[in-house]
């Protein structure tokens, strides 16, 4: 039974044989051979498969799998697999570079043509100097891409087509549309609705954290607003590259089976992203994103940052902390979007009074003391007490008998691997950032930013405007007595609500029991046991229309790359 707790805060044609004697034969195979290499299709060879690949010859409707050597008429179609890559050379010496989850046809394979269609995902295509008179193009249902002489990717979607040009120079048109737009190396466009946009640079990854969702999908990079196979695309793209890698098939909380898939990579020199994907049957997927943005560059041990990112207990400031990030989860259809900007570190220490002074270390004079409980008293003389947290920078209210308890604050630490309560000669440094928006199906849920005349929020609660979806919220937290599975709904002014269920469960969905982690005193202890559980999150809401976003995490992957110590 649960237990409600309300809180505050993806054919020749031959000839016959009877006409001819020996010396006829001989003349015949000649002639033929003659006559096979002036009717034999120009042909591109298969130099690299990765993966899985299939081709579907010219006039035939079945496919057949790739292999390596193979020769590839002109007219023939290829598609690739996820996280595979298809190269074809041709006669000529150009090369196709198909990546997954791509269908493209090779229409022309002649000395001085060149020419494929590509109909959905991505080809490089590396293009030999042409002689004069030589063709070179790409085709997609949204534009053609004439070549000159370069090296050019292609991609092209549900939203249209994206061109980047890495040497060299390209022209495109629209599909149907007179004119060309050249394309030099450095720049890239879009073309969508027969429309080509203005050239512009190649944007550098990680330099816009809220750019549009083409220049996301041109990435290849996993984000909000995009259809199921662009996300297992983009996935495939990252993880090529991702530092930290884990993936298995599991049974969830409801019983269904689940393969979960995570990776660490870096999305920039100053930032981490951290990607898990759930898949389970009827092409249900599932899937999140969490993408920090730090203070500097990342060191080549990636853990060495991500230690700290929770907030570091010593005298000495953390090296590395985070001024933005971006998490979100999606069910490609719905979604659960929160960004922060303007993080900076808070230095916390307490006074002979045991009250917390919060400090800004890039502005002495940004100072703030808040006392660790605040006596509170209603109209009818009951006592409470206003419990602040510096751990989380919340509150809580709670009644006298609480009050003791609930001002004790678990730390760990990591030298000696052991936790204790905060102790008063602790000094904690925290990030805090000066905006925070939280938003379901795009709708803005709640949000904060600093407020007039601050410089840097110390206590967000203090320092910031906070604006909720009709003017209020309240969170009600339940639980299942005796099992790690609880239930944290928020209702707001407008009569929404959204709702996370998260549960503890093993690898056949069984719920961890709270007795789990009883008796676990150290960080080896603690990490022993998380392994042997998962992480499962269930999310609700209004927006949602009855659907949920259920995502399985598993937290191998967090120990690996030092987000959990």
């Amino acid at each position: 039974m649960r237990q409600r707790q309300k809180l505050n805060n993806r054919k020749l044609p031959r000839r016959p044989l009877a006409l001819y004697g020996v010396r006829g034969l001989l003349s015949f195979y000649l002639a033929g051979c003659l006559s096979l290499a002036a009717w034999a299709a120009p042909t591109g060879r298969v130099d690299v498969l990765r993966g899985q690949a299939d081709k579907r010859l010219p006039g035939v409707v079945q496919w057949e799998a790739v292999q390596p050597g193979d020769k590839l008429e002109e007219g023939t179609t290829v598609r690739t697999g996820d996280q595979s890559e298809l190269q074809i050379l041709t006669g000529r010496g150009h090369r196709f570079v198909v990546k997954s989850a791509t269908l493209f046809e090779l229409t022309s394979l002649q000395d001085d043509q060149t020419k494929g269609r590509l109909e959905t995902g991505r080809v490089l295509s590396k293009v030999k100097r042409l002689r004069e008179k030589e063709q070179f193009s790409i085709q997609t249902p949204a534009a053609v891409c004439a070549v000159r002489g370069t090296e050019f990717e292609t991609a092209a979607g549900e939203r249209g087509t994206w061109v980047f040009v890495y040497r060299g120079v390209v022209g495109v048109m629209a599909s149907g549309a007179g004119g060309e737009t050249a394309l030099r190396a450095g720049q890239m466009t879009a073309v969508h609705d027969g429309t080509i946009e203005l050239p512009r640079p190649i944007p550098q990854q990680g330099l816009s954290g809220r750019d549009s969702a083409l220049a996301r999908d041109a990435r290849h990079e996993v984000a909000l607003d995009m259809t199921r196979n662009q996300v297992i695309a983009a996935a495939a793209e990252e993880r090529r590259l991702a530092e930290y890698q884990e993936g298995k098939s599991m049974t969830d909380v409801e019983g269904k089976r689940v393969r979960l898939e995570e990776y660490i990579v870096r999305s920039a020199p100053n930032q981490f992203k951290l990607v898990v994907l759930n898949e389970r049957a009827q092409s249900q997927l599932d899937y999140f994103y969490y993408k920090g943005t730090f203070n500097k560059d990342l060191p080549t041990d990636l853990s060495v940052a991500l230690k700290d990112l929770s907030g570091k207990i010593g005298a000495s400031a953390p090296e590395y902390y985070l001024t933005a990030y971006e998490m979100a989860q999606s069910n490609t259809q719905d979604s659960v979007h929160d960004t922060a900007t303007g993080g900076h570190l808070v230095k916390v220490t307490q006074d002979g009074e045991g009250n917390y002074i919060l400090s800004d270390p890039s502005d002495p004079d940004n100072t703030r003391t808040i006392e660790a409980a605040e006596l509170q008293t209603d109209v009818n003389n009951e006592i409470s007490y206003k419990i602040y947290n510096p751990l989380t920078d919340s509150f809580s209210v709670v009644s006298e008998a609480q009050k003791d308890a609930s001002n004790q604050f678990g730390v760990y630490l990591p030298e000696n691997e052991t936790y204790r309560d905060l102790v008063p000669a602790d000094t904690i440094w925290k990030t805090r950032f000066n905006t925070y928006e939280h938003a379901l199906n795009n709708v803005v849920k709640m949000s904060y930013a600093k407020s007039s005349g601050i410089t840097n929020v110390l206590a967000s609660a203090q320092d910031a405007s906070w604006t909720y979806a009709g003017g209020f919220y309240f969170p009600v937290v339940t639980t299942v007595a005796g099992q790690i599975d609880s239930i944290v709904t928020n209702y707001y002014g407008d009569g929404t609500f959204e709702s996370y269920r998260t549960v503890l469960i093993d690898d056949n969905g069984a719920v961890a029991p709270t007795s789990a982690f009883s008796g676990v005193s150290t960080g080896s202890a603690y990490r022993g046991e998380l392994l042997k559980w998962n992480y499962e999150q269930q999310v609700t809401a209004s927006e949602f229309e009855g659907r949920k976003i259920d995502l399985v995490v598993e937290p191998k992957i967090f120990i690996k790359s030092g987000l959990i110590q």
